[in-house]
């Protein structure tokens, strides 16, 4: 088959387009012909090899996220067939564990205790063909085009987490939602959209702002142009603050974003590639009585139902720019470089 492989960690230049040996399935496994591959900035960090997981075995074919057909089952499948439309889940377990509490048997599969992961404990999707096992698909729907499902894995999911599962976003409420031009951020001002939130936007570009206005949001802030986030919002609400912060970057950004929640505020986050380790005022934490929760992406149950909306076109996936796979060094390179709105995807 065609993959994109590296052979050594690195930047764009390590990325190998070329011929390398189609997987192999096991009884329990599935080949899925991939049609479309979405990529991600946590790619960029596996392939330099600043994402913890530094024990690859080389040669390796990167990817947590694509779209498209079953070609081959193993003989103990039974809940699908060839022909399938499906897409690979990323966070790979076997659905059972022997600990006392089994995480995926209580609907949390994106925190298996015993976590595996596509693309990087194992090949991803960066190729024309990707194994999984059956208890790592997910469903989609018949009018659901690949590229938006290939769109919609990691950004629209996780932005349904982020805003309806862990922060419960209601009718009316002050939205803040930072890095509103990635994929996440984008997604998740539809998603706070749907909910009926009023919506304050970040990003560090005013073409992005600009864009996230189009999507739905009510105010923008240029944090390239303003000093204090939390400043900015209270002038906006009137000096209440916010009921929810969408939280992804860090550093002092999540520090501004707890300052700007009103009394009872909620943040929730799911990165933070401007500053990991972040000193908080506990004090003031405590007496705002501030909730902060957080995902690690979001469950196959999560997945299935923000497909559904996505195929009826309740939510769209914003998609900047799409490649060929062998195109794929260029489409890292314009990844790496932030300079886009939304979602890169690649056709294979």
């Amino acid at each position: 088959m065609k993959a994109v492989v590296i052979h050594r960690h690195g930047g764009p230049e390590e990325l190998v387009y070329e011929d390398i040996e189609t997987p192999e399935i096991g009884q329990g496994d599935v080949l899925i012909n991939l049609k479309a591959v979405g990529l991600n900035h946590f790619d960029l960090d596996v392939c330099g090899g600043i994402s913890g997981y530094l024990s690859l075995d080389m040669p390796h074919i990167l990817g947590c996220e694509g779209a498209g057909e079953i070609a081959e089952v193993g003989a103990a499948v039974t809940a699908f067939r060839v022909g399938d439309r499906v897409m690979p889940f990323l966070t790979t377990s076997s659905g059972q564990c022997r600990h006392r509490i089994c995480n995926c048997a209580l609907g949390m599969d994106n925190i298996c205790l015993d976590f595996d992961k596509l693309g990087v404990t194992r090949w991803g999707t960066y190729a024309e063909y990707v194994k999984v096992s059956q208890q790592n698909l997910i469903r989609m729907p018949d009018e659901l085009p690949y590229l938006d499902a290939a769109a919609t894995q990691v950004a629209y999911a996780t932005a349904w987490e982020l805003v309806i599962n862990k922060a419960h976003v209601r009718q009316g409420e002050d939205v803040l939602i930072n890095a509103a031009g990635s994929g996440v951020g984008s997604a998740a001002i539809q998603v706070a959209r749907l909910a009926g939130a009023r919506i304050i936007a970040t990003a560090g570009s005013d073409g992005k702002l600009e864009r996230a206005r189009q999507m739905g949001a009510d105010d923008v802030i240029n944090y390239n142009k303003t000093e204090d986030i939390a400043a900015a919002v209270m002038d906006m609400t009137g000096g209440r603050g916010v009921d929810v912060c969408i939280e992804m970057v860090g550093g002092k950004i999540l520090q501004q974003s707890l300052a700007a929640l009103c009394l009872n505020g909620r943040l929730s986050t799911c990165g933070a590639h401007a500053g990991e380790k972040v000193e908080l005022d506990m004090i003031e934490f405590f007496r705002k009585q501030i909730t902060m929760t957080s995902c690690h992406f979001a469950p196959k149950s999560t997945n299935t139902e923000v497909l559904s909306l996505v195929g009826q076109g309740k939510l769209r996936p914003v998609i900047a720019k799409a490649f060929p796979l062998a195109e794929m060094r260029a489409a890292h390179e314009l990844l790496a470089s932030r300079d886009f709105y939304g979602k890169v995807v690649l056709e294979v």
